[in-house]
């Protein structure tokens, strides 16, 4: 799905800036961001893996400068996307999607999980250096997790972006559900403890190899799976969600309708360089 894609589909396209309010680390590679904000008003939540897309203020500026917002181009989303990416470089603001791990209405509070990536992109940096009264920018939320009635379990496959959504997930299960839960992370310190009140959840932390998304790939292949119909949920690094979903597909025999998949990055590749790509593509 592209970006552009991503933000037509969601059920709000008005910005709504917010203001950071709390930072704590959870692990070395996971910080807790906490946002409030009277633009939080009417936030309406669609899925427990629901995200958004963040706007973050370039170097030097307290809060970011954003395009004119869809409605004032007539409505047509692509046409705001191709606004944002002929911005100027020294002026666009990183946009960048990311879950929201927890919505607290009564006190007009969200929660993100930000990852730590030693590479320094743009959302990681600031992560890495946010305190109280930062400012920042959301559209959304979207989500893609959505049950079908005949499943009789469910899989979920990530890394360690898509921890955020696969504890919201856990959460929410009902009791009596079968889940079977793959992550890979980086380091060991990087598991989390993750609740559920599922009685049948087995989570497998898995620590990462010299490529993305290898480890996890052969803990899937090697897995011996529960009986029934699957219901999975796919998401992370965009090559290793690809080769999940081709794995259970063609050796498993699961139904493509049974699954949801999306890429959250991919390595080597900024949004705005997959932006890009996918606008050029459609024409």
């Amino acid at each position: 799905m592209s970006v552009a894609q991503e933000i037509e589909q969601a059920p709000r396209l008005t910005y709504r800036r917010l203001t950071v309010s709390a930072v704590r680390p959870l692990t070395p590679s996971l910080v807790r961001v906490t946002f409030t904000g009277d633009d939080l008003r009417g936030f309406t939540p669609c899925a427990p893996d629901q995200y958004v897309k963040v706007f973050f203020p370039r170097a030097g500026h307290r809060s970011p400068q954003l395009p004119p917002p869809v409605e004032d181009i007539g409505g047509d989303v692509t046409s705001w996307y191709r606004t944002y990416l002929a911005m100027p470089d020294d002026v666009r603001p990183p946009m960048r999607t990311y879950t929201v791990r927890a919505y607290r209405p009564d006190a007009a509070e969200l929660d993100i999980d930000f990852v730590l990536h030693p590479d320094g992109g743009p959302a990681s940096t600031w992560a890495t250096q946010a305190t109280p009264g930062a400012e920042v920018a959301l559209m959304g939320p979207h989500g893609i997790y959505a049950v079908p009635e005949h499943a009789t379990w469910q899989l979920l496959v990530g890394d360690e972006s898509a921890v955020p959504a696969i504890a919201a997930i856990l959460e929410q299960l009902p009791a009596g559900t079968c889940a079977r839960v793959f992550i890979e992370v980086a380091d060991q310190r990087d598991r989390l403890d993750l609740a559920s009140a599922a009685g049948d959840v087995d989570v497998r932390w898995v620590t990462r190899r010299d490529g993305y998304g290898d480890a996890v790939l052969d803990e899937v292949r090697a897995a011996a799976l529960p009986e029934g119909t699957p219901y999975a949920w796919l998401a992370g690094e965009a090559d290793m969600v690809k080769f999940a979903r081709r794995h259970l597909v063609r050796e498993r025999g699961v139904d493509k309708r049974a699954i949801a998949f999306t890429g959250y990055w991919r390595k080597g590749r900024s949004e705005e360089e997959v932006g890009r790509a996918s606008l050029a593509a459609a024409g």
